[in-house]
């Protein structure tokens, strides 16, 4: 197993602290556009329980392709170490609403540089440095968030339109955080138990949480105070549906009874644009439709408050089909990347089936003189 080496990144230079050679056990879970996890166990050690008690911004390195930002740490009767991939550190920053239609442009680099230099720009110039891919010749499309999301969300949802995936890569030797976009490959390799590259091989086959359409409650947009002795109702236009008005008055005015004070002036209809007086703030309820019919349409509800953000949500609520292993004779950076395509190959019973996987993760192991690795294939 290979040393392990603590760096500090919080005062603008990666420091290199201290190298550990004594492991207990680690585990790594690697994903190809999403936040991995390491956990770790070391023996009592002066040197390093002192480094983790005394220093807050800590990153470990093992190998050339391990990263992880500590994000926790317990001290008993031995040192537990767990953490995070490297691309964590987007979700620590936030971006605003944005529609790619006022950007100017849909294509996936220009959308996710956007979003990093937006969400990092009181130090991108001077920490992050952004590697694209070479043209893939990907039509653009239209993207948008209508609320504040995390850094990391954003950029997962646009990438994984396109299949791509990113990661952050500490440079300890230039100080910097390499922001990178990467495609995997199709290999023509097949992995299964008969050929011994995969073994304890497990298929997964769960709707539980699959829908075909989904409901969202609409956010509704705050227009401000309204007064019934200074303005008239306004206008039923369909493009101001989901606005409301707070009733309110002087106070030297009388409220009108058609008009509590306190009540709400809401454009609820969303064909006519009709605005109506409300007690309370109403829900104003959305569907997104689906392709099923009949008994087969099953019907979610979002937890999302925007269209985009809902057609994210309900893409996610899939029949989940699933195929896991243990790779043998095959190492990740090797053999196989994050994001590559192969060809699986499973029997179990009276069933077999051959199909085209993404491999959209990987976990990796060291305990008690064991090595493994566990290939994640993207659910269909």
């Amino acid at each position: 197993m290979e040393d392990i080496r603590f760096y500090r990144f919080d005062t603008g230079n990666f420091e290199l602290l201290h190298i550990e050679h004594s492991i207990k056990s680690c585990y790594w879970t690697l994903y190809f556009n999403e936040i991995g996890t390491f956990e770790g166990t070391f023996p009592l050690s002066n040197g390093l329980v002192n480094i983790l008690m005394n220093h807050q911004y800590l990153f470990l390195t093992q190998g050339k392709m391990l990263q992880a930002i500590i994000t926790g740490k317990t001290v008993d009767s031995a040192v537990k170490i767990y953490g995070k991939t490297p691309n964590w550190i987007l979700s620590r920053r936030t971006i605003g609403p944005f529609k790619t239609s006022e950007l100017k442009f849909t294509d996936y680099p220009s959308v996710v540089q956007y979003v990093l230099q937006t969400g990092f720009s009181d130090i991108y110039e001077s920490d992050f440095t952004f590697h694209d891919l070479p043209a893939l010749g990907l039509e653009g499309e239209e993207f948008w968030r209508d609320t504040r999301n995390p850094v990391s969300d954003v950029i997962r949802d646009r990438l994984d339109n396109d299949l791509l995936g990113h990661r952050v890569v500490l440079d300890v030797t230039e100080n910097k955080w390499n922001f990178e976009i990467y495609q995997g490959e199709n290999r023509v390799e097949i992995v299964s138990e008969a050929n011994r590259n995969l073994k304890n091989v497990t298929i997964t086959d769960d709707c539980q949480n699959f829908y075909t359409a989904g409901w969202y409650k609409k956010e509704l947009v705050d227009k401000g105070d309204w007064n019934p002795y200074d303005n008239s109702v306004p206008a039923s236009r369909p493009s101001s549906y989901g606005w409301y008005y707070t009733i309110t008055y002087e106070d030297e005015q009388s409220p009108k009874k058609s008009y509590p004070a306190g009540s709400y002036l809401v454009c609820a209809d969303k064909e006519t644009g009709t605005w109506k007086v409300c007690n309370d703030m109403p829900e104003l309820w959305e569907y997104l439709p689906g392709d099923a019919e009949g008994i087969c349409k099953w019907d979610a509800v979002l937890s999302s408050a925007t269209e985009s953000e809902a057609k994210t949500d309900l893409k996610s609520k899939i029949w989940r089909h699933e195929i896991s292993g243990e790779s043998s004779r095959l190492k990740l950076g090797t053999d196989y990347g994050l994001g590559d395509t192969v060809r699986v190959q499973v029997e179990k019973g009276g069933f077999a089936e051959t199909v085209s996987k993404r491999i959209t993760g990987a976990e990796i192991w060291w305990e008690n003189g064991n090595i493994g690795e566990k290939l994640i294939f993207k659910e269909e």
